[in-house]
């Protein structure tokens, strides 16, 4: 092995150095340097595991909001629905009150309509009937040549009924 060793041109002090070198240098680059960039790494990690741990907490929270405001907004719209049906009910029931009241006052406003014309209807038949009995009265003078003051009602009566039957 040493013909080999020698062959080769390989100097075991030197061999011995530059690993007790490497060894050195191992051991200074994994204290100053591998370390603190491995726990630099590990905190970025943890800290990117937290970031995403948060962002899934806020994305479930989020969720949670959407729904919330989704239950409530069908709830107000339930409720905007059922009011609006009440306000309905009660605009069909006033208009029916309101129909109800104003057929009333018509139908006051047609009787008082009536009375007025059958008071009228009377007043003028009262009217007519003094005047036919006026000008029967006349007539009668003219033609039996009598005072009118001493004409007999009854015969103005029996006048009269004889004109309303054939009319």
């Amino acid at each position: 092995m040493e013909a080999f060793i020698e062959q080769f041109g390989i100097d075991w002090r030197l061999l011995i150095s530059q690993a007790v070198n490497f060894l050195l240098a191992l051991v200074v680059l994994r204290m100053f340097v591998y370390k603190p960039v491995s726990a630099i790494l590990r905190e970025r990690k943890q800290r990117v595991e937290q970031g995403i741990a948060k962002a899934q907490e806020a994305d479930l929270r989020l969720q949670n909001a959407q729904e919330t405001a989704r239950e409530r907004l069908q709830e107000a719209e339930a409720k905007a629905v059922s009011l609006l049906r009440g306000v309905e009910a009660k605009a069909k029931e006033r208009e029916t009150i309101l129909l109800e009241s104003f057929r009333r006052k018509g139908e006051v406003l047609v009787q008082e309509a009536r009375r007025t014309i059958d008071a009228e209807q009377e007043k003028l038949r009262g009217e007519l009937d003094r005047e036919a009995r006026m000008l029967i009265r006349s007539a009668v003078a003219r033609v039996a040549e009598l005072d009118p003051e001493r004409i007999d009602d009854s015969l103005i009566e029996k006048a009269l009924m004889g004109v309303t039957k054939r009319a």
